[in-house]
């Protein structure tokens, strides 16, 4: 019996990538390397290893868009199933990982081996590519139980571990790009599924707590916990904290660990001199800048930081809690009000988010107080918001902005894209310019947070001001409170101030 082992790396990943001159590959790549020439019994195990999107050396042009836009991830599934048809021999064992659109890959491809592995041994090299091509084809359009059963390969499935770090889809054109987005080809990503299969014996997914870019949004298995045996685990950091990627490494080693320790209970086989660990306070990079700063950010619906809900944690989030390195300043400090208790917290206008660092969990009640007042460049108002007082130029600026806004419900409607934010128009049309928002981080309570395209569902949004005394805000769906002024994306650098909150639990 042979162990099959695939490795996709993430977009523009590969063997040779750097960080400030110095060697810094992915966990991908240290999977690959930590792995045994044999398992424990002496059979053979044979690895294969897929740069990521726009990791490959096929032209700077092609690089960019194929990094960008995930156009070759048919390719990639397609050449990992070729891999395995031409490798696998009765009873062999098939392990897939993956980070970030390689884990997408990985999984689309454990997704496209439920029909089983294909005979390939009396067909050519083009007879074999027609063909797997014909069953990517059927695997697109959801038809797989339509592919001929004399194609494969008896009872061959079964899929012994799949190990990914950080999902995300962010395939074709993410949906902020409004107008770009209508001419996305939807038929080149839409069909992948976000479902674990029964014939998938092990699972696992490592995902990322302080990931803020939109369109990074993670991609959860949805039935994980109905499977056999799956662990969606969260652990401290950014996308690259967990998959791996930067110089400092400490954080995402203790992914690699982790992922390492599970596939060995999986009956995977590692090297023995390989020793990784990690530390928890090792340093959180910030992935939201450069060109992605340009674009929208989100915070994700993590779950309440508590003790009780230990299993849905790595430990080193709890170490971090407990003793963040001061340069960071206190990590995921977490309140959760009990009946008639209140807090105060500072909320600043020039922040796309505040964390207000408070729980908020599934039927329970709010009011909200403020005082204070904060500034719109020029204009200062109260968190009701600029629409209240004399009229200014800043009023009519944001007039016209709001002009503009009216249309965007049209054309949402109109193109089925529910994300995109005309430029200069505020955040939230149907609340008053430079209100104070409030935000639960809950994914509006779908199951499925992100589109395949890495366009994420909304979270909970309301007018603070709305829910004052005796007119409280009932919470739908659980999850982490932040905070905001009603601007536009590009606006804030332009604001100062900030408005004093008082959140209190009414029931």
């Amino acid at each position: 019996m042979t162990t099959l082992v695939l490795c996709f790396d993430g977009t523009w990943n590969n063997m040779e990538q750097e960080d400030n001159g110095n060697i810094a590959p992915t966990n991908v790549v240290k999977f690959y390397h930590s792995l045994s020439d044999k398992d424990s019994e002496g059979n053979p195990i044979k690895k294969f290893y897929h740069p990521g999107l726009g990791g490959e050396d096929i032209g700077l042009k092609a690089k960019i868009v194929d990094g960008a836009m995930g156009a070759s991830i048919g390719d990639h599934i397609s050449t990992g199933f070729k891999w395995i048809c031409d490798n696998y021999q009765s009873g062999d064992q098939i392990c897939i990982v993956g980070f970030s659109r390689g884990a997408f890959t990985a999984r689309s491809l454990a997704g496209m081996l439920s029909a089983g592995v294909m005979k390939t041994s009396a067909l050519s090299v083009e007879q074999t590519w027609k063909q797997i091509k014909s069953l990517y084809a059927l695997y697109t359009k959801g038809k797989l139980n339509e592919a001929p059963t004399d194609w494969f390969v008896t009872d061959s499935s079964s899929i012994q571990f799949l190990g990914v770090w950080d999902t995300v889809g962010a395939l074709g054109v993410p949906n902020e790009f409004g107008l770009l987005n209508i001419f996305d080809n939807k038929k080149k990503w839409q069909f992948h599924n976000t479902a674990l299969g029964d014939h998938v014996k092990v699972a696992r997914h490592a995902m990322a707590m302080d990931e803020i870019r939109s369109s990074f949004t993670v991609t959860q298995w949805s039935n994980a916990h109905t499977h056999a045996d799956a662990k969606q685990i969260w652990f401290p950091g950014v996308h690259s904290d967990v998959g791996g990627g930067y110089e400092d490494c400490e954080l995402s080693d203790l992914a690699l660990a982790w992922m390492i320790e599970e596939g060995a209970g999986a009956s995977l086989q590692f090297r023995n001199e390989v020793a990784v660990s990690g530390d928890a306070n090792g340093s959180l990079h910030n992935s939201y800048k450069g060109i992605f700063a340009k674009m929208r950010s989100r915070p994700r619906n993590v779950p309440e930081v508590s003790p009780a809900n230990s299993h849905l944690f790595h430990p080193s989030v709890f170490a971090r809690q407990a003793n963040n390195p001061i340069k960071y300043g206190p990590y995921w400090p977490t309140t959760h009000l009990e009946i008639g208790e209140f807090t105060e917290i500072e909320i600043f206008a020039k922040h796309k988010w505040n964390a207000m660092n408070l729980f908020l969990s599934q039927g329970e009640e709010y009011e909200f107080s403020s005082r204070g007042e904060w500034v719109d460049k020029t204009d200062s108002c109260d968190w009701r918001g600029t629409e209240r007082d004399d009229y200014t130029i800043g009023d009519a600026v944001r007039s016209a902005a709001s002009f503009f806004g009216k249309f965007e419900g049209l054309f949402n409607s109109a193109t089925n894209n529910k994300e995109y934010d005309i430029p200069f128009t505020k955040r939230l049309e149907k609340i008053d310019w430079f209100a104070a928002v409030g935000c639960i981080a809950n994914d509006s309570g779908v199951k499925r947070a992100a589109g395949n395209d890495g366009s994420p569902t909304p979270h909970k949004y309301f007018a603070m001001a709305d829910h004052q005394q005796n007119k409280s805000f009932r919470v739908d769906n659980s999850g982490y409170l932040y905070a905001f002024a009603n601007d536009g994306w590009a606006f804030y650098d332009n604001n100062k101030g900030s408005v004093l909150i008082t959140v209190k639990r009414v029931a």
